[in-house]
């Protein structure tokens, strides 16, 4: 018997597929016809042949036929349970046995006479990577911006792929991964950085027999690429972190925004879910920055920015847009629009709230001669209401800020035709006290 067992399925690709999940360490090779299975059963050798009995009248020809082919060849048929008087028949034309669908992996081993060959002999692990996991390992390297959980977990999987293994395992630093049934870890390699263990890839039982000899070689190849790899997703994360973060106040910066926007827009679209963009701005900065000096200006920026972070929910998204601006995306996970929705009016009152946080807030970095209080005028738009694309919402929240500021500064403003009874726009006068 060859070093893979290899099996001739005569039958449709569906159950082709379902055979070679169920026994992955036997070489599958497929015929969707009776008469192409005939004749690869005479042009190579096979340890089984499995026919499928919904070929109907051709099955039973194509079992005289085969056994004449391959006389010592064994034969199995699978069945429906519909089609099992015609499996019997098979029996007579030649068959040893049939097997009953859905199709079990021990009975179906049982039948073939493959079990006792699996288990006789150890597991044909290749000692080289194999062209299936240099594309595995491809496609992670090309997905690292997914971060390193997900990059662990698809390194777990290869891996477990890799050895045959009925369940694999990874932890390495803060992060784990399990694939499988990793369960009873049989084979095991400590992970190392530099003369440092930072954790371990452990296999289960080999779903082909016993692991060889140079299985723990290889797998002590895979622990050193998996903390490689895991060491460029993390780099990759910072860089992407750097990237997204504005430098002054630590807010996701308008890259990031533009990127987020698009992709809320689209899950909205999608979900028929609500959406709503806010583009606000220090009243009058200029003025804070020519009286005051650009330091002091920052640091207002600054405060302005945590104030925001603070009073948004959490999963709305903050981010400082430019100059003295700031965008917020307000987005939700309630049931979908229905006919006859309405501009969600709660935004509003979000919103007026910022102004109230902003302007009761001492900014004591302007000092004993801070010109009264801080205020800031915002625009907001939602979708679809005011657009259905992004740059249609931005559009229309910028619309809405220079209405806003054009009645009096301080005050939210909602952009579009308003709903019957709506209110106008909110003005945000400070507190009696400090929120």
């Amino acid at each position: 018997m060859s070093a893979r067992l290899r099996l001739l399925v005569i039958g449709p690709a569906e159950l082709q597929d379902a055979v070679q999940h169920m026994l992955p360490h036997v070489e599958v090779v497929g015929a969707a016809r009776a008469l192409d299975g005939l004749w690869m059963s005479g042009e190579s050798p096979f340890d089984a042949a499995l026919i499928s009995a919904a070929f109907g009248g051709p099955a039973l020809r194509a079992v005289e036929s085969v056994r004449k082919v391959a006389p010592g060849l064994r034969i199995v048929i699978s069945s429906s349970p519909v089609d099992e008087p015609l499996a019997r028949s098979a029996l007579d034309r030649g068959a040893d046995e049939y097997v009953i669908e859905p199709l079990v992996r021990d009975e179906l081993e049982r039948s073939l006479g493959l079990q006792s060959a699996r288990l006789s002999a150890a597991a044909p692990i290749p000692a080289e990577p194999t062209v299936r996991e240099l594309v595995e390992l491809g496609e992670i390297l090309r997905n690292l911006d997914d971060g390193p959980h997900a990059v662990l977990n698809h390194l777990c999987a290869l891996v477990c792929r890799a050895f045959q293994a009925v369940g694999a395992s990874v932890q390495l630093d803060e992060y784990s991964a399990a694939h499988g049934d990793p369960t009873e870890p049989v084979l095991q390699e400590a992970i190392q950085r530099g003369d440092a263990v930072v954790g371990q890839v452990a296999l289960g039982r080999c779903a082909l027999g016993p692991y060889p000899a140079a299985a723990a070689v290889r797998l002590g190849e895979y622990a050193r690429l998996i903390e490689s790899v895991l060491t460029q997703a993390r780099q990759r994360r910072e860089w992407r972190e750097l990237a997204w973060t504005d430098d002054l106040s630590g807010l996701r910066n308008r890259r990031y925004f533009d990127l987020r926007l698009a992709e809320l827009v689209q899950e909205a679209a999608a979900q028929r879910r609500r959406l709503t963009v806010l583009l606000c701005d220090v009243d009058d900065f200029k003025a804070y920055n020519d009286r005051f000096g650009h330091e002091t200006g920052d640091q207002l920026m600054r405060e302005v920015a945590a104030l925001l972070a603070r009073c948004t929910r959490e999963g709305d998204v903050v981010c400082r847009y430019g100059g003295d601006e700031f965008a917020v995306i307000f987005h939700d996970t309630e049931a979908p629009r229905v006919p006859g929705s309405q501009h969600p009016r709660e935004f509003v009152a979000l919103a007026a709230r910022f102004c109230r946080a902003i302007s009761n807030h001492p900014f004591e970095c302007l000092g004993p001669q801070r010109p009264g209080p801080v205020t800031i005028s915002g625009g907001l738009a939602s979708y679809p209401w005011d657009g259905s694309t992004p740059e249609q919402l931005m559009h229309a929240a910028d619309a809405a800020l220079l209405e806003a500021k054009r009645t009096g500064k301080n005050r939210i403003q909602l952009c579009g035709a308003k709903p019957p009874g709506s209110a106008e726009p909110a003005p945000c006068e400070p507190d009696a006290s400090p929120p």
